[in-house]
């Protein structure tokens, strides 16, 4: 019997989770990595004739350089992120599973609960890694970027609040799983419950501080309290996947 806890309580409250993208499923770009990628869509800005902002033109990070972009025009900023979304479906190819999320997934959905992914990375390459991997059919919804404006990406709850609606889901009943702040952020943007996925150094502790609902270090923290459930009420899943 597992210990009920701030996680066991947030699990038992929330029907429908709801996964961040780069991190809890997979590490997106273990095999072409983000400073890369970033090298790349500056040089795409460079060749316009365009001057980085000195942000810009250090950052390892390549939403950076869209949201620089989107600080030029839409023009611009539709062409990084077309090239941004290139680059991510050609990086979802070579990107590593995070340990023990299938088997949480595949708990989850036997559990009879929804289940959503929601990312900051584009749609079409978080369909390819899920699609090519298996782990498509778990999901009743998948939400990435397909808007160019970044303004719209997570700390913003719009892509929380598509998944919600995808799911036709009560936010409160929803928990949304991330390793950034503004995954926690987001959660509750959008009146969801969160759970901090503390993958890094550093990450407990300002997840402590954004007011996460309950914090992991590792996705198998999550098992025993799907588990718990199931054995709590064997026919519960049943009953839900009929409704």
């Amino acid at each position: 019997m597992t210990t009920r806890g701030p996680l066991g309580e947030v699990i038992a409250h929330c029907r429908h989770l709801l996964f961040d993208f780069d991190g809890p499923i997979c590490s997106i770009f273990a095999g072409l990595p983000a400073p890369t990628i970033a090298v790349h869509l500056r040089e795409l800005v460079l060749d316009r004739g365009i001057k980085l902002s000195a942000g810009a033109a250090t950052s390892r990070d390549p939403f950076d350089v869209l949201r620089f972009a989107a600080t030029i025009s839409p023009e611009l900023t539709r062409e990084v992120n077309d090239e941004l979304r290139t680059m991510e479906v050609r990086a979802a190819e070579s990107a590593t599973a995070t340990p023990h999320v299938r088997q949480v997934i595949q708990t989850a959905h036997e559990d009879g609960r929804s289940i959503a992914a929601v990312s900051n990375n584009s749609c079409q390459a978080v369909t390819h890694y899920l699609t090519v991997n298996d782990l498509a059919p778990y999901f009743t919804a998948i939400v990435g970027r397909t808007d160019p404006d970044p303004r719209l990406l997570k700390p913003h709850p719009e892509l929380i609040n598509r998944a919600v609606r995808g799911l036709a889901a009560d936010p409160a009943e929803c928990v949304l799983i991330g390793d950034s702040l503004s995954d926690i952020e987001g959660a509750r943007h959008a009146g969801t419950l969160s759970i901090g996925y503390a993958n890094k150094p550093g990450k407990h502790e300002r997840f402590t501080t954004a007011g996460a609902d309950a914090i992991i270090t590792d996705m198998a923290e999550l098992l025993p309290h799907l588990s718990e459930h199931q054995a709590a009420d064997p026919n519960a899943a049943d009953g839900r996947r009929r409704r």
